[in-house]
């Protein structure tokens, strides 16, 4: 866990390489761990908790480079801690499937964006959480710049009730 805040500092600081040499060390350190001895506060960091950390980072970056690969990079953690999530994680999977629906935005990927979105907005309905309206209310903002699209209109009419609602 301690190896993923670095790399979000590094990422943080523009400094890819290191961010990159944070997270080989993260995935290390957890490969290496004896979770039997972990102690309480740390259990519930496991293997999609590491994917949904990186892959929430690589977002991070790529929202700030509107870069692509980087997106599709982060697509891909995102995509490894929806499916490795434990169940009753609602606001872990919200925040997940928010985050995928955002690198999707950010590759350009406006049908699956939408998709993923609609899927998303089931668990959302279902967590009390600042955290998740704050990156519902994120995501929202970033479908304005295709607002022409049929598929993201409908997203967002979905959307703007659970925004207004948290606002």
């Amino acid at each position: 866990m301690l190896f993923t805040r670095e790399a979000w500092a590094y990422g943080q600081l523009g400094r890819p390489t290191a961010f990159r040499h944070a997270c080989d060390k993260a995935h290390a350190a957890f490969a290496d761990a004896d979770r039997s001895i972990d102690p309480d506060w740390i259990r519930y960091f496991d293997a999609a908790e590491l994917a949904g950390t990186i892959g929430g980072r690589l977002l991070d970056i790529a929202r700030r480079d509107g870069d692509r690969a980087t997106a599709s990079e982060a697509a891909d953690h995102i995509g490894r801690a929806i499916e490795s999530r434990r169940p009753g994680r609602r606001r872990s999977a919200a925040l997940d499937q928010l985050g995928l629906v955002e690198a999707r935005l950010i590759e350009g990927e406006l049908y699956e964006a939408c998709r993923v979105g609609h899927a998303a907005l089931l668990v959302v309905e279902q967590t009390a959480s600042d955290r998740v309206a704050k990156k519902l209310a994120r995501v929202y903002n970033r479908t304005e710049g295709f607002a022409t699209v049929g598929a993201v209109v409908e997203l967002r009419e979905r959307m703007r009730p659970l925004v207004a609602a948290t606002a």
